[in-house]
């Protein structure tokens, strides 16, 4: 069953080490951030010299104007492109003296050292290129040289259509240029958030990838007390959805929020570049958005708040009731738990409509206020067109880079609740990367399987599962190489605990575990769990075939697969399966008997051929029929190998070499089978018990 009850929660800020933490995830792809920080470059650049080529088609070409200019003016005060000499007479471009301060401007008109506009500089090369438009400008007495004319734009409106498109040749080539240049930022843009967004994303897949990977070790390697208090459900959501969380992080808030917050940085700065009067006061039209956008975002936190909440009591509530629907149609509760999720529902419901309803605002408001800036730029940027402060083409730039601040700023405000989802989702994965309950694997002595002859001791050993709880107290025996030791006793005496201290899925509290005279400690832990294989209760399997579930990935010929199958009376059986040892099994081998199953994990054993063998229960949940059978293969396993063996039927233990009597965690009883019977103690009642209930 999933787990759901820390579903709905919802970081109460923006938590700063948290944020960097998530950064820290994509450290090792730094070179990848850096390049798709290049490409976002590119792409805010050539977003600003959209408007900024609008501006210059309209002012320097479209609507481009000179006025004379008498000797006192400061030759180069406006720069060489925005000067033309023609027959004597200097001429300056009326849209380049928007540059000069208002002061200096109306100085020099007041002095008499700039003229009425409305002039258009032509090339020579142009005029001549038609004898009638020639001979008619030489006839209106226009000033011009052996370089340019200057046509006072009254005789230029004269002119018809075709004439007026001869003198402009210049005009509507560069109009071509700046189409082309157009068309090209427009690719770089395509380019450039093309390569960012991919990489953001790619990025985002890399780290969940490597997240993954380091949640599933870190799990694995963890204790059974953690493995224990964890439901299953809340780790395959740690892993799977809370992971997926953090990928939206990377690619879609980290990433749009870059270019968002770039995009509004570039579209100021360009402002201001432009025209620093104007940006300024489009800037104080755009003050209170900034407080809007800090309301709503703290009302959609809460209204996300309010929904995950909603939705971690909906997912517990249909998980409860699924799962326990045997009972509920046995009680007829049917009516009543479709009262109790309709109520749960409606709170869905109501939650979901305030979530809504707050971006239902923002968006017109927004919308509102972007038009507001807009009328307020159109109107202000009149009045200062109509005194010279600015030109037409600045004021279509403006327009046009108001509508691209406020769109960051809507996309902003709608990435928020995917990054509050994001953010504690990571809360999530990183809380469960910093709890650490691992068994220490500090073993540095060697341990060959080969070379293990299959001594173990337990001494003076102490252990429990909570504190004031022994589960363990004082144990100590040894069964020797070769032999078999059974342990019997009450449940809850401790038997499966002896043999998961053995394997070091525990450790010890107080005293020493050997093998072979060193303590397991001393051992690495992998090396130790291959010389020492447990065959557990309950077997098991994989959903896979039956080979891989008996060779675990050990690169295993065929014969000795089958011999290991045959010798624990399998082989005919799986022979029988239309594919053999390639049949798929279902998940936990569930279209195999439960003495299949055991017989499987025998073969495994021998497979493996550990010199130290435990079995937990192994013969416990089998019928009378198939427990002859398991005898037999029991015996194979079995022999050669030193084997502890926890058994619940005492008759598969009798021909052990050593029977171990447990009670409340200490030895009661030790001895073979006849012994035990003959002291008419703890086991002799055990055995007489159950065969009385036979």
């Amino acid at each position: 069953m999933i787990d759901t009850h820390d579903e709905g929660h919802v970081v109460s800020r923006l938590d700063g080490q948290l944020i960097r933490r998530l950064l820290g995830l994509a450290q090792p792809f730094l070179r990848l951030m850096l390049l798709s920080g290049f490409f976002l470059l590119i792409a805010t650049v050539g977003e600003m010299l959209i408007p900024v080529l609008i501006q210059q088609s309209v002012d320097r070409v479209i609507l481009e104007s000179w006025v004379p200019a008498d000797p006192s003016f400061p030759a180069g005060l406006i720069g060489a492109e925005g000067e033309r000499r023609v027959g004597g007479q200097l001429y300056v471009r009326e849209q380049d003296l928007d540059r000069l301060p208002r002061a200096t401007r109306d100085t020099l008109r007041g002095t008499g050292s700039i003229g009425i506009g409305g002039i258009s500089i032509v090339r020579n090369a142009v005029v001549q290129s038609s004898q009638e438009v020639q001979e008619l400008l030489q006839a209106a007495d226009v000033v011009h040289d052996e370089h340019y004319w200057a046509i006072p734009g009254a005789l230029l409106r004269t002119l018809s259509p075709s004439q007026r498109r001869i003198l402009r040749a210049d005009s509507l080539t560069a109009l071509q240029r700046y189409a082309v240049a157009f068309f090209v930022v427009l690719l770089v843009v395509l380019i450039g958030s093309f390569g960012q967004v991919y990489l953001t994303a790619y990025i985002g897949q890399l780290v969940m990838n490597r997240l993954r990977i380091r949640l599933f070790r870190h799990t694995v390697d963890q204790n059974l007390a953690f493995l224990g208090n964890q439901p299953v459900g809340r780790l395959v959501t740690r892993v799977t959805n809370d992971v997926e969380t953090i990928n939206e992080f990377f690619s879609s808030v980290l990433s749009e929020l870059a270019r968002n917050v770039s995009l509004m940085i570039a579209v100021v700065v360009t402002m201001l570049a432009l025209n620093a009067r104007l940006a300024l006061f489009v800037l104080l039209t755009m003050i209170p958005v900034i407080f809007l956008t800090n309301i709503i975002r703290i009302y959609a936190r809460q209204a996300f708040r309010s929904v995950r909440e909603a939705v971690s009591k909906v997912n517990a509530y249909l998980s409860e009731y699924i799962s326990g629907m045997t009972l509920v149609q046995l009680f007829v509760q049917q009516r009543e738990s479709y009262r109790d999720f309709s109520a749960r529902n409606d709170t869905l419901l109501t939650a979901q409509l305030r979530e809504m309803y707050v971006f239902a605002i923002f968006r017109p408001i927004v919308d509102f206020l972007a038009s507001i800036s807009t009328a307020a730029v159109i109107l202000f940027g009149a009045w200062l067109l109509e005194v010279d402060l600015v030109s037409l083409g600045i004021l279509i730039a403006f327009t046009n880079l108001i509508r691209r601040f406020y769109m960051p700023v809507m996309s902003i405000s709608e990435q928020f609740t995917v990054l509050q989802s994001a953010m504690a989702g990571s809360e999530r994965v990183f809380d469960l990367l910093d709890q650490d309950e691992r068994i220490p694997d500090t073993g540095a002595r060697p341990l060959v399987k080969e070379s293990v002859a299959g001594r173990v001791e337990f001494q003076d050993v102490c252990f429990s599962y909570k504190d004031g709880e022994p589960v363990l107290q004082h144990l100590s025996f040894e069964a020797k190489p070769g032999q078999l030791v059974a342990i019997v006793g009450h449940t809850g005496s401790g038997k499966t605990t002896v043999i998961n201290l053995l394997t070091r899925l525990w450790d010890t509290e107080t005293g020493r575990i050997l093998l072979d005279g060193n303590d397991i400690r001393d051992h690495r832990r992998d090396d130790l769990r291959t010389s020492i294989q447990q065959i557990q209760q309950e077997v098991f399997l994989f959903d896979d075939t039956i080979r891989e579930n008996i060779t675990l990935g050990l690169e295993v010929p065929d014969d000795v697969v089958w011999s290991a199958c045959d010798a624990v009376q399998i082989g005919e059986f799986i022979r029988s399966l239309p594919h053999g040892l390639d049949t798929p099994l279902e998940a936990r081998g569930e279209n195999l008997s439960t003495g299949q199953r055991q017989l499987i994990s025998f073969a495994r054993v021998l497979v493996h051929n550990p010199p130290v063998l435990v079995l937990d229960e192994a013969t416990s949940s089998i019928d009378s029929e198939t427990e002859r059978l398991l005898q037999e293969a029991l015996k194979t396993v079995t022999g050669g190998r030193t084997s502890l063996v926890v058994a619940h039927r005492l008759s598969t233990i009798r021909h052990a070499d050593q029977i171990l009597v447990l009670s409340q965690g200490s030895i009661a009883e030790m001895g073979t089978h006849d012994e035990l019977i003959a002291h008419d103690g703890l086991y002799s009642t055990l055995y007489h018990l159950q065969f009385q209930n036979l």
